[in-house]
């Protein structure tokens, strides 16, 4: 048995999907077919990844091709400089199947080709390649029938400009100073001769992952591909209530159409990988016509067992979070109220009210102060009531609740470590769902349960600015809902069990 390699001539993305297919046939005769495929510019969509939430569209639609890959992971900006190296690996080669155990495996061989080329490469668990904490590449996995597909992205030239316009990440402002953050987290391989280096790393790779397979190799032709549309994917929903969580292996979301207390329809997506590309089909089909009440246990026992960065914990923990927002809207009595208001629970043991009758702090972001306000950086108010976060301040006031603006980012991690130092398990924070999910660490190190109620407007994510918001010189207003804000805060006082 041999690994066969080739480099294929530049791509129409929409014949990826046709490559994909044309790679797993040429594995059926006990070879190891490996391609190294470069695509024009173009959004690759992972498997499980819901575009709408991974992309920006604004940008996206009408400008680049969005197309969908079989492996899973996030979604990804894809021009000439990157390499997408697809392999398929027959199952029995492989003498350990787990997902994590196969992506360690390729990942190890793609960095170790990159070593005997005298590159600096780590593989870095869960599926990066890294050069002292700069990323150089990532592997995903996905098995299909009797093969294992192998897909791996290998940055040899990153359009940072790009890959921020396409990539609804929470990333730097597009300017010179922002542009260049963001490049430091990449270390590309090909350095100023991109095609020189490749034409090295290629046969490097495909040698170590033959020697790690203990098999011949050997160059062969490119196969024969036709632009083939991929299958429809499922059709979208509207849901009722919707809930994420942030793991390790990638962002989780649920999301439930209810029929009164059952669930009429489920969707779970999200740029995370699982073995069986129809494994979150599967677990939403199984949560499907449960009572809310047995939604957590349903998911439990139907969450995939063979996933990358995430367990079925998880999964039973995002659907509890979906059925504590329902019951919190239900109460709240703000159309869409619950879905502006995000829990946190260190250790995953406390629900809406558990937390809401444990606030013992109010913080509020200076970018929700306006702009004209000498107060807009620095902790306090006067309560003049010319904006919304006076009136946030008046709310806390009320309850004996010490409140604080934070007015930068060290900042937030010293008030922090303050509520700690002083008995205070539980705060009550205002900020944006994207700050949440790119600084949640912060939170995670303090130990201190969360309500977050989620701002709009102008925020720092949303006009790229964030390394600016960070120093405390954001200059756009975001916008605080007080009325949501006093709906909270009154269930808070009545410490109600039954939310």
């Amino acid at each position: 048995m041999t690994v066969r390699w080739h480099e294929t001539p530049l791509l129409d993305p929409g014949m990826f999907y046709d490559y994909e297919r044309a790679i797993l046939a040429q594995a059926s005769t006990g070879d190891v077919p490996l391609g190294f495929a470069r695509l024009g510019p173009c959004a690759l969509v992972g498997v499980f990844d819901d575009p709408d939430r991974s992309l920006r569209r604004s940008f996206v639609d009408g400008h680049l091709p969005i197309v969908r890959r079989r492996t899973g992971g996030g979604s990804l900006y894809v021009d000439q400089g990157t390499t997408l190296m697809v392999a398929a690996l027959p199952r029995v080669l492989v003498a350990q199947h787990a997902l994590t155990a196969i992506i360690a495996l390729v990942g190890e061989v793609i960095a170790e080709a990159l070593r005997s080329q005298g590159m600096s490469a780590t593989f870095t668990a869960p599926n990066d390649i890294t050069d002292d904490g700069r990323k150089r590449g990532s592997v995903f996995a996905v098995r299909c029938g009797e093969e294992i597909l192998i897909e791996a992205a290998l940055l040899f030239a990153v359009d940072i400009d790009s890959l921020m316009k396409t990539i609804k990440l929470p990333l730097e402002k597009l300017s010179a100073a922002g542009l260049l953050a963001a490049a430091q987290r990449f270390a590309p391989i090909g350095g100023r001769e991109p095609s020189a280096v490749a034409a090295r790393i290629y046969p490097a790779i495909a040698a170590a992952l033959a020697t790690r397979l203990t098999m011949g190799v050997a160059v062969q032709t490119p196969p024969a591909v036709r632009i083939e549309p991929p299958p429809p994917g499922r059709t979208g929903l509207i849901p009722d209530v919707s809930a994420f969580l942030k793991t390790q292996g990638g962002v989780l979301y649920l999301d439930i159409l209810l029929d009164g207390e059952n669930v009429r329809a489920a969707r779970v997506n999200g740029g995370v990988q699982c073995a069986g590309a129809t494994d979150l089909e599967q677990l939403a089909n199984a949560m499907t016509g449960v009572r809310l009440d047995d939604l957590e246990a349903a998911a439990l026992a139907a969450a995939p067992r063979d996933t990358l960065g995430f367990d079925h914990r998880d999964v039973g923990y995002l659907a509890r979070l979906c059925v504590e927002r329902q019951l919190l809207g239900e109460r709240l009595g703000i159309p869409g109220g619950a879905e502006r208001v995000t829990l946190y629970s260190p250790r995953r043991d406390q629900g809406f009210a558990d937390l809401l009758a444990d606030v013992g702090a109010l913080l509020l972001p200076y970018c929700a102060k306006p702009a004209w306000c000498k107060w807009r950086h620095r902790d306090g108010c006067p309560e003049c009531g010319q904006c919304a976060v006076g009136e946030a301040y008046r709310l806390g006031r009320e309850r004996d609740l010490p409140v604080t603006t934070i007015t930068r980012y060290e900042h937030l991690h010293m008030v922090l470590a303050q509520l700690r130092a002083t008995g205070i398990r539980t705060f009550l924070g205002v900020c944006c769902t994207e700050f949440f999910l790119k600084r949640d660490y912060a939170f995670v190190e303090a130990g201190l349960g969360a309500i977050f109620i989620d701002i709009g407007g102008d925020t720092c994510y949303a006009l790229r600015a964030e390394e600016s918001a960070y120093r405390g010189e954001f200059t756009a207003e975001a916008t605080l809902d007080s009325r949501l804000l006093d709906q909270v805060l009154r269930l808070s006082d009545t410490h109600d069990p039954s939310i």
